[in-house]
C-alpha cells in the first residue's frame, strides 16, 4: 500500500472521529455504521496481508502431505493388482486341474498327465515337450488331449520326454465327423495358411453333405490313433459350392480348436482302453 494512501485514510478516519462528537446519537449511529462500511475493505485487506504467509506455509505443508499420500497410495494399488493378478491365476489353474481330476476319472481310457515344459517360439505351433517318454510307456502316434478336447499327437519320443504334433499343425490329420450333420472328413492343421491364426480344416467331404457353423467336429475312431467322440473343434466357416471354393467331389470348411492351443500347460497321453 503507497504512503499516499495510508495518510488519506488516516485523514479520514481522524475527520469521521472528530465530527462524531458534533452529532447527535442517532446520526452517530449512521456515520459509525458508514465509516465501518467505508474502511471493512481497508481492514480485510490488512487482514489477508497478516494470514498470506501463514496461509501459504500452511497449503505448501498440505500439499506435500497429500503428494506423500499419493505415492503410498499408488504403491499400494501396484500392490494390490499384483495379488489379484496371482489370486486370478491360482482360480484359473485350480479351475483348470479340477476339470482334469473330473475327466480323469469319468474317462473310459487310460491316461497319463503330462505337464508341457518347452514351446519353441520359432515354433509355436507345430510342437510341444512334454515331461513324459517311454519310461512313462508313451509312444509315438498316442492322442494327448485334454479334459476339453483334442491337442494333437505325439511324436518323437524320448526317456523322459517327448514330442507332441499340434491339431493346428498340416502334419497332424484326424479322422472326424460333425456332430449334427455327420458330414465325415479329414481334419488337418490351417494355421500356416491363415496367416498364423491356430485354425484347422476339414476337408475331403462329401459335396452332397452339409454341415453348418456351430457345430461340433468330434474325432470318429477311424484311423487307428484317436479314440471315437473326442471334440475337435467347432465348425467356424462352412461356405456354399463355388466356382473358386468347395468345387469337385468335396467341400471343405474351417473350424476353431476346442482347446486354447496358445495355453497349454497340463496335457494327458491316452495309452489305451481301461
Amino acid at each position: 500500500m503507497s504512503k499516499p494512501l495510508y495518510y488519506v485514510t488516516g485523514t479520514v478516519v481522524v475527520l469521521l472521529a472528530v465530527g462524531t462528537l458534533f452529532l447527535p446519537t442517532a446520526k452517530k449511529d449512521s456515520l459509525r455504521h458508514f465509516s465501518l462500511d467505508l474502511l471493512s475493505p481497508v481492514i480485510l485487506f490488512y487482514d489477508g496481508i497478516r494470514e498470506k504467509p501463514e496461509n501459504l506455509t500452511a497449503r505448501f505443508r498440505d500439499a506435500a502431505s497429500l503428494a506423500q499420500e499419493n505415492v503410498v497410495l499408488k504403491t499400494r494399488n501396484s500392490e494390490l493388482e499384483m495379488e489379484n493378478i496371482r489370486l486370478q491365476s491360482i482360480q484359473e489353474e485350480n479351475t483348470r486341474l479340477r476339470e482334469m481330476l473330473n475327466f480323469r476319472n469319468s474317462s473310459n481310457y487310460k491316461l497319463v498327465a503330462c505337464r508341457v515344459v518347452e514351446r519353441d517360439v520359432s515354433n509355436w505351433w507345430n510342437t510341444v515337450i512334454i515331461n513324459r517318454g517311454w519310461e512313462d510307456k508313451i509312444e509315438p502316434g498316442l492322442p494327448v488331449v485334454t479334459a476339453r478336447g483334442v491337442v494333437g499327437k505325439t511324436d518323437t519320443v524320448g526317456r523322459n520326454t517327448a514330442r507332441v504334433i499340434l491339431l493346428v499343425d498340416e502334419a497332424c490329420k484326424i479322422s472326424a465327423v460333425t456332430e449334427n450333420s455327420q458330414a465325415q472328413g479329414i481334419v488337418s492343421g490351417a494355421t500356416a495358411s491363415r496367416g498364423g491364426t491356430p485354425v484347422c480344416q476339414i476337408n475331403f467331404v462329401n459335396r452332397t453333405t452339409m454341415f453348418t457353423k456351430g457345430e461340433r467336429v468330434l474325432t470318429t475312431g477311424l484311423g487307428g490313433t484317436f479314440p471315437p467322440n473326442l471334440i475337435i473343434g467347432t465348425i467356424s466357416e462352412a461356405p456354399m459350392l463355388s466356382p473358386d471354393r468347395n468345387f469337385g467331389l468335396y467341400r471343405e470348411g474351417t473350424l476353431e480348436p476346442a482347446v486354447d492351443i496358445n495355453n497349454l500347460d497340463e496335457v494327458f497321453v491316452i495309452l489305451g482302453g481301461k
